[in-house]
């Protein structure tokens, strides 16, 4: 059986654009189209479909308002974004929704595909131009960021792919999730995150969330 999926863009060429590239692959089946946001939400109990694919800016309402609403109705729905926006602004607010990939409109048809491949399968994808951005974004100094900050203390030292890592699960990334972003191993994740425990003397992740809150990080 096809993966069946549900398009919205206001852009109408660029729907038209999507459904022939999507119609040379017999896994895929497009059953359903919306230029705006609330047309695919009245089409929720009318559609059957497995991936949403939608864009961010939209008259009305936007890709993360969406998302969150038709995840409200069905939480099982698997959702891709697929926008120009390449700031982490964009990004984690997206990822804040519960969209299960991101991924920039200049892909390509093989791109488009494996996304869809991916998060029909239950794992999460973004286009490796996205994974920089998230990385960067979760590891920003930057005092004006909207993502939670951690320091450590005086005493401890975290090597900088363990802030990578700490960072992406204090914003509530999984081990497999990291890996993925990261493209290492999930053993290595599990490895770092014991040792990030270790140093910090925690064993949960709210006894994580309780120490990093008021501590000074020093690198090694």
């Amino acid at each position: 059986m096809a993966i069946r999926i549900y398009i919205v863009d206001d852009h109408q060429l660029f729907i038209d654009g999507l459904k022939s590239i999507l119609a040379m692959s017999d896994e895929i089946e497009v059953v359903g189209e919306a230029n705006h946001g609330q047309k695919c939400l009245e089409d929720l109990n009318k559609v059957s479909f497995d991936v949403l694919l939608t864009d961010i800016s939209m008259p009305g309402m936007n890709g993360e308002e969406l998302s969150r609403l038709a995840l409200a109705v069905k939480p099982d729905l698997k959702i891709i974004t697929l926008s120009m926006h390449q700031d982490f602004s964009y990004i984690n607010a997206m990822i804040k929704a519960g969209v299960q990939g991101y991924i920039l409109k200049n892909t390509g048809a093989r791109e488009l595909k494996a996304a869809i491949l991916t998060v029909y399968s239950g794992a999460n994808f973004y286009s490796e131009k996205v994974k920089e951005i998230i990385i960067q974004g979760f590891s920003s100094d930057n005092e004006t960021s909207s993502v939670p900050k951690w320091e450590v203390p005086k005493d401890v030292v975290i090597t900088p792919q363990e802030k990578k890592i700490l960072n992406l699960v204090i914003n509530g990334m999984n081990s497999n999730e990291i890996a993925e972003m990261l493209e290492i191993s999930y053993h290595t994740v599990t490895v770092h995150r014991k040792n990030i425990n270790a140093k910090l003397g925690v064993s949960t992740i709210s006894e994580l969330h309780a120490a990093i809150k008021k501590m000074e990080i020093r690198f090694s």
